[in-house]
């Protein structure tokens, strides 16, 4: 022992002193090290020689560089790997604390509320690494680490990387992949293809054994414990522990199953039915799929790494969760339809039925109707029935297909009872084209009656109607609705969406709701500064004023309304006015729970935002877009980090392809502990063309990361080698010269500097014409003013940012005004102006820290101030 010590520090001379060996486990023995490079304790893992050479190093080290990819606040990171002599190894950070298996050896049952938080923070790390399709393969105690009362989980991937690498090798090994108190039914037959269920099963042993003291199954030997698995029902926890509330032993018997299809599917899901306690099953033991047979005890000797075998069939629909669920049928979600179409030009009409039919049904007070968002997840899927109904929280399910044949439209729609798979309602509709909105009149209808709720005369009324008359006209309009509800509210599809709404109109000039959905993609454009042009603006509010001019009573007519006060004039409360008019018509509508939670946020009224919040999350449980903003930027405004990077990797495993969520993860990493890495990795791993809403593109935010890294040189290769318009943002408009001139700056080159800040201003005087109240130029031109020394006209623009109206009325964007305005005031040496807003920001809802204070060079010129150095202490977040 003390010779292996002793050749691995000579090994690894001069990027880690190895001080001593702190641990020993079946894969790798661990010592305590310094990393020389960054100061830091470290834990290097030095795999068992016989596993190491089984490996291979190249194979191993290539498929560990997955799990170096990963980056969340509950799994411990990846920090190095590498192979030094005949050492093969890897680096993970040095945890003060102790492990899961520590605490339960002195505290053999947890209090409930612990036991559940370490249960959702490892749930809550396993939901991410799912999403980025890396399995654990060994949850257990050990594995757990516990460090300022929150949960870590280590090791992630190795497993993976070990199995990966070794093959059949690890047989001669003798080693176990997982462990068999904890390891699921399918890996313990040696089922090469795990999926994220195999860790949730895992992770209720854990939480059963945090509980009872014990896990699920014991016994002698790994083959008594595993044929204990497959011969005897999942114990109830409360036969251990009577005290432990039936919505969690349900949520255990049902992580639990046998089956991975009887399961939870996510593991964000059982973190969700272990506080809410309509999210798990009432409490019966999820059914055996008739399908899975133990075909003999004696058969379980010859397994694979533990001695058994289990021929495994999944079965359908019918066998995939609990008969009874506890939700009304008049929770509805209406799946996506199934498009039959040849024409592929016809596919609008599979979209366009789909939400049309959502928005009819969400005028009905007395349902709850699940979002478009949230359903569309499901399209195409073979999940089974009832496990969407459970996942969704809904009684009753809408199944449908569409086919357009020539001239002839065909509809086949059925309304589902979730707790029994019968049918509730069935019809076949063979109609023409002109009769679309015939259609989905009739099966919202047809649906309200069949789950038994009650119409009021409006509500029957506001079923029947037509919008319009002009078949054609409707046709456009649900074309353009498809393109308008394309995820990520991207500027093609608007412009799209756009142009069909102003064709149908041209066919129909009183079709209202046309006239609304208009005013806002006219409003979207302008919002999210694709086009922030003052006739986008009148355009939006002329539209709007013509909806409600031909329908008074149209509750799309007052949403589109309020988002002219609230895109077009932020004007809020009468904003709020409007929606609340809609909402009457409109109750179940999940946009506009969300535009009413933005509203609240422009109003600093933090608890109503994340009253709307919840809200708007019952509709749409599974919108990406939604989570990203209503959620993880108002906890990112509030301070509120680890709840934001909860929220962004919530989003981020419904939509991993949500770049902005990433990068507004990186970016609270960067406010919250001054992290750098994650923003660095997040960025690295973004397509060069990736689209990110109000985060414009990836140059817009490489630049920002560079400058705050002082790479200078670097900054200049981005400055020369893109084009302007990658650099806009929704809250920037900081044109290429001007980070060239900070570039420069860090450089010490002054005349440099004067001449690209000299060059922006040439730029933003001309822009200042087209965008005279756009508070983005003017921040822009206040910081090339103060960069030329010009102090007096660069205060004017300071003082102009003081007295806009985004500044004094709202809540969550002013202050980023305010705090450009600070920066402004930092650059021409107004140190006590720029201390006095900073302390502001610093006090209340904004997205300044103090660790961004330490970080960004823009604060060089104040830093020494005495008020500058106190800030860390006064303000600091724990």
């Amino acid at each position: 022992m003390a010779d292996d010590l002793a050749r691995l520090q000579g090994a690894l001379t001069g990027r880690y002193t190895v001080q001593r060996e702190i641990g020993r486990g079946g894969m790798a023995t661990v010592y305590l090290a310094e990393d020389l490079k960054h100061h830091r304790s470290v834990a290097i893992k030095v795999l068992r020689p016989e596993l190491a050479a089984a490996l291979g190093p190249e194979r191993f080290l290539r498929e560990i560089t997955i799990t170096a990819k990963l980056d969340h606040p509950n799994i411990l990171p990846l920090l190095d790997s590498g192979q030094a002599g005949d050492f093969l190894y890897y680096v993970m950070p040095f945890v003060e604390g102790e492990s899961l298996r520590d605490h339960l050896t002195h505290e053999k049952q947890l209090p409930l509320d612990r036991a559940l938080q370490i249960t959702r923070e490892v749930a809550d790390g396993l939901g991410y690494a799912h999403a980025h399709r890396v399995i654990h393969r060994d949850i257990k105690p050990e594995n757990i680490l516990l460090s300022g009362g929150h949960a870590r989980v280590a090791d992630f991937g190795i497993a993976r990387a070990i199995s990966a690498a070794g093959g059949e090798k690890l047989t001669d090994t003798g080693l176990v992949i997982g462990t068999p108190s904890y390891m699921s039914p399918e890996q313990a037959v040696g089922e090469g293809d795990l999926d994220g269920r195999s860790d949730l099963y895992a992770l209720g042993c854990v939480l059963y054994e945090m509980l009872a003291g014990e896990p699920p199954y014991t016994g002698s030997s790994a083959q008594a414990i595993v044929a204990k698995r497959f011969r005897e029902p999942v114990p109830r926890v409360s036969t251990l522990r009577e005290t432990v509330p039936p919505v969690v032993e349900a949520a255990l018997l049902r992580v639990l199953a046998r089956s991975p299809a009887d399961r939870f599917s996510t593991a964000a899901l059982f973190a969700e039915a272990l506080t809410r306690p309509d999210s798990a099953s009432t409490g019966s033991a999820p059914r055996r799929s008739p399908g899975i047979r133990l075909l003999a005890l004696g058969a379980i000797m010859v397994m694979v790494t533990v001695g058994g075998a289990l021929l495994v069939r999944r079965s359908g629909r019918e066998a995939s969760v609990p008969t009874r669920l506890a939700y009304q049928p008049t929770a509805i979600a209406v799946l996506p339809f199934q498009n039959l179409s040849a024409e592929g030009s016809q596919a609008y009409f599979v979209g366009g039925l789909h939400d049309e039919i959502l928005t009819q049904l969400s005028k009905v007070a007395a349902l709850k109707v699940i979002s478009r968002t949230s359903v569309m997840g499901y399209e195409g899927t073979k999940t089974p029935l009832r496990q969407i109904a459970s996942e969704l929280g809904v009684g009753s399910v809408v199944e449908g297909s569409v086919q357009v044949v020539g001239g002839r439209l065909r509809v086949n729609v059925q309304l589902i009872n979730a707790a029994t798979d019968a049918p509730l309602w069935t019809e076949q509709y063979d109609r023409t084209l002109k009769d679309a909105f015939a259609i989905q009149s009739d099966v919202a209808q047809q649906i309200v009656t069949a789950v038994g709720a009650a119409l009021s005369r409006t509500e029957q009324q506001g079923l029947a109607e037509a919008p319009t008359a002009n078949a054609e006209a409707y046709r456009l309009y649900l074309q353009g609705r498809e393109y308008w509800n394309r995820p990520g509210q991207l500027r093609q599809n608007t412009e799209i969406a756009q142009q069909l709404y102003e064709r149908a109109l041209a066919l129909d000039p009183r079709f209202a709701v046309a006239h609304a959905a208009l005013s806002e993609a006219y409003g979207r454009m302008y919002w999210w500064r694709y086009d922030p042009s003052p006739a986008r603006a009148s355009r939006q509010r002329a539209e709007a004023e013509a909806a409600l001019r031909l329908a008074p009573d149209l509750a799309e007519a007052h949403v589109a309304m309020g988002l002219v006060h609230y895109w077009g004039r932020l004007d809020y409360r009468r904003a709020l006015d409007e929606f609340a008019i809609a909402l009457k018509v409109l109750p179940n509508d999940a946009n506009l729970w969300k535009w009413i939670g933005g509203v609240h946020r422009r109003l600093g009224d933090w608890n109503e935002v994340l009253v709307a919040f919840e809200k708007a999350t019952q509709l749409s449980p599974r919108d990406a877009d939604l989570l990203m903003d209503i959620g993880g930027q108002t906890y990112l405004s509030m301070h509120r980090y680890p709840e934001a990077v909860r929220t962004f990797n919530r989003a981020l495993s419904l939509a991993p392809d949500l770049h902005f969520a990433a990068v507004s993860k990186g970016w609270a990493y960067v406010r919250w502990q001054g992290q750098l890495d994650t923003l660095r990795a997040v960025l690295s791993r973004t397509p060069s063309d990736a689209e990110l809403g109000p985060g414009g593109t990836r140059v817009a935010q490489v630049v920002l990361l560079l400058y705050l890294e002082r790479q200078a040189d670097s900054l200049l290769r981005v400055v020369r080698t893109e084009p302007e318009s990658s650099f806009k943002t929704q809250t920037s408009l900081q044109p290429r010269s001007l980070y060239a001139a900070w570039a420069h700056q860090l450089r010490g080159d002054r005349l440099a500097a004067r001449a690209a800040f000299d060059s922006s201003l040439v730029l933003l005087d001309a822009v200042m014409r087209e965008l005279p109240d756009d508070w983005r130029v003017h921040v822009a031109r206040g910081l090339a003013l103060a960069g030329l020394g010009r102090r007096d006209e660069a205060l004017r623009e300071a003082r102009w940012l003081q007295q806009s109206e985004v500044y004094r009325e709202d809540a969550f964007s002013g202050p980023i005004v305010a705090e450009r305005r600070a920066w402004i005031l930092a650059q021409v040496d107004d140190a006590d102006a720029a201390l006095d807003e900073i302390e502001r920001l610093l006090a209340r809802p904004s997205w300044l820290s103090v660790h961004t204070l330490q970080l960004d060079p823009i604060w060089d010129p104040i830093r020494e101030h005495p008020r500058f150095k106190a800030l860390p202490s006064r303000y600091a977040k724990p």
